[in-house]
């Protein structure tokens, strides 16, 4: 396990959600308030970055008022209402990955297009809906995910079975497929991911890789785990997030992220 250098010069820190911040039953720990508090005493810009729906993570982080957040995996930044970045998916590559979602009905997938308004899914049945409502706050319902008329920045796919591997090779499409969790698969344009969002971001408020600590689990984190001096793999991460990493957090289980940023605030060279 390692922790932040104490005289490091610290300005953001970005985490992914599932199997990183939070805990084993996908909550913010209570503990994780009075810590972001004194990151921002100190300046240090918090940043979520999750493949969860900006609205969601949104909600989730109410009580800090009007933060940066990195959603849709990247697919779009946020401060507060305001646009920092995002990235538009054409209607061909939209209809193509529809098509290839109605054709794995032995996967028992569903399909969520994530657009700029809000998110919108073709089933309704109790399932789907229990297995997106943590991750999707806004939703709509639709007949036709075809005829939706929204700008489309990313598309999440619930696979049912559980057979992620199947159904990203079931999408030839134009587009960088991610298995994004042991029943999700993503879509969207290639060369876009967390690692470009942060990229932005940091762009934005002038802050260096240097200057920022990630915290990250899954290969959907990679890019992410790259644009940082800092990065930890959770102790539960994915082998080739441990290996790219720089570091090592314990794991979400023991709230890793809060005992290393923890050491960092109280100028402690190990946890």
């Amino acid at each position: 396990m390692h922790t932040i250098d104490p005289n490091a010069q610290i300005k953001l820190v970005a985490v992914d959600m599932d199997g990183t911040f939070l805990d084993g039953e996908g909550q913010i720990p209570e503990a994780s308030w009075a810590l972001i508090d004194r990151l921002q005493e100190r300046g240090i810009k918090f940043v979520p970055a999750s493949g969860r729906q900006f609205a969601t993570l949104r909600e989730q982080f109410a009580p800090l008022g009007e933060i940066a957040i990195i959603a849709e995996n990247g697919t779009v930044v946020m401060h507060g209402e305001n646009e920092i970045y995002s990235n538009i998916i054409g209607k061909s590559s939209v209809d193509a990955v529809i098509q290839a979602v109605r054709a794995q009905s032995a996967l028992d997938a569903g399909l969520v297009l994530c657009g700029r308004r809000t998110a919108y899914v073709e089933r309704a049945d109790e399932a789907f809906a229990a297995a997106i409502a943590p991750y999707y706050r806004a939703v709509q319902v639709v007949e036709d995910l075809a005829l939706v008329e929204d700008e489309i920045i990313k598309m999440a796919i619930n696979v049912g079975t559980g057979a992620v591997k199947d159904m990203a090779a079931a999408l030839e499409v134009p587009l960088q497929v991610v298995i994004s969790g042991s029943h999700w698969v993503d879509a969207m344009n290639h060369g876009v991911h967390k690692g470009l969002a942060l990229n932005a971001l940091q762009e934005k408020l002038g802050i260096s890789a240097d200057e920022t600590a990630v915290f990250g689990d899954y290969p959907n984190d990679l890019e992410m785990i790259k644009a940082a001096t800092y990065s930890f793999a959770m102790a539960n991460a994915h082998p080739v997030v441990a290996e790219a990493a720089n570091f090592t957090a314990p794991s979400n289980l023991d709230h890793g992220v809060l005992q290393v940023l923890g050491a960092y605030l109280d100028g402690r060279a190990q946890l």
